[in-house]
C-alpha cells in the first residue's frame, strides 16, 4: 500500500471527526462528484454552489494544510482573510483565532459567506476587496466563483463594481494594530497589496500566506513578491508550484 492510500485514510479519519455528514461527503468526494454542503460537528454548515469546488477547497485547507504548511495560526490570533469566498478558511482559522476579519468582494459569494458564518461570533464578514488603492473597482465574474478577479484587462461580459481598500486603510478603519496571520487569495491582487502598500504597515503583520498568480500580472512574478517580503524583514518561501500558480509563506525574522 502506497503513500497515497495512507493519506486518504488519514483524511477520512480526520473528516469523520470534523464532519457530521461525512457519510454523504466522503463517498461523493471519492467519486469525484460535487459536494455542496459540509456540516461540521463543531461549527457551522458550510454550503456552496456546485461550481465553487467546495470539497477540493475544504480538503486543501483543512487536511492538506495549504495555508498552514510552514506555521500554524496561533491561539488567540487576529486573522485577516482576504478573498474569503464562502468562508472555508475563515471557519478553519476561527478554531484557534480570537477574531477573523473575512473579506469577500463578490456579492453572490458574500451572501453565502454571511450565511455560512452567521453562527460564528468571532468571524466578521466584510463585503470588501483588498487592493493597491482605495475606491470602486471592477470585479471580473467570468470564471468560476473561486477565481473572480480585479485583474481584468478588457470589458468582460460578467462583472460588478465593488468597494476596494488598500491594506493600510483597512487596518486604520478597523483599528488593527497587529495582525498575527494575513491570508491572501485574491487572484492577482496580491501583487498590488504586497508591492504597493506602505512598508510600515507590514510591521503590524507577523505571518503572511498567499496564493500567487503569475499569469495575472503583466510586470511581476512571485519572485518579486519574495524579494519584497525579504526586504520587509520576513523569511519567505514559495511552495506547491503548479504552473504559474503556487503558494508563498512569510514570517517575521
Amino acid at each position: 500500500m502506497g503513500i497515497a492510500f495512507f493519506r486518504r485514510m488519514r483524511i477520512a479519519s480526520e473528516a469523520f471527526i470534523d464532519i457530521e455528514n461525512w457519510r454523504e461527503v466522503l463517498p461523493r468526494a471519492a467519486a469525484g462528484e460535487t459536494v455542496t454542503e459540509i456540516r461540521l460537528r463543531t461549527g457551522p454548515a458550510i454550503t456552496a454552489l456546485p461550481e465553487s469546488k467546495l470539497w477540493p477547497v475544504f480538503s486543501d485547507i483543512w487536511y492538506h494544510s495549504s495555508y498552514t504548511r510552514h506555521f500554524s495560526i496561533p491561539r488567540g490570533a487576529l486573522v485577516v482573510d482576504v478573498g474569503a469566498n464562502v468562508g472555508v478558511f475563515s471557519v478553519f482559522a476561527s478554531r484557534t483565532a480570537r477574531l477573523v476579519y473575512s473579506l469577500e468582494p463578490a456579492s453572490a459569494n458574500f451572501s453565502r459567506l454571511v450565511s455560512n458564518v452567521s453562527g460564528v461570533e468571532k468571524i466578521v464578514p466584510l463585503n470588501l476587496a483588498c487592493a493597491g488603492q482605495d475606491g470602486p473597482a471592477i470585479l471580473d465574474l467570468t470564471n468560476d466563483p473561486v477565481s473572480f478577479s480585479l485583474k481584468t484587462t478588457a470589458l468582460q461580459p460578467k462583472q460588478e463594481t465593488v468597494e476596494a481598500m488598500c491594506l493600510g486603510t483597512f487596518f486604520e478603519r478597523y483599528r488593527i494594530s497587529h495582525c498575527d496571520f494575513l491570508k491572501l487569495d485574491c487572484e492577482g491582487s496580491e501583487f498590488d497589496i504586497i508591492l504597493e502598500s506602505e512598508p510600515s504597515i507590514f510591521k503590524r503583520v507577523t505571518r503572511i500566506v498567499m496564493e500567487y498568480h503569475d499569469h495575472l500580472s503583466e510586470k511581476f512574478s512571485h519572485y518579486d513578491l519574495l524579494e519584497r517580503l525579504e526586504s520587509l524583514g520576513y523569511r519567505a518561501r514559495a511552495y506547491s508550484p503548479n504552473g504559474n500558480l503556487g503558494m508563498i509563506s512569510a514570517i517575521r525574522s
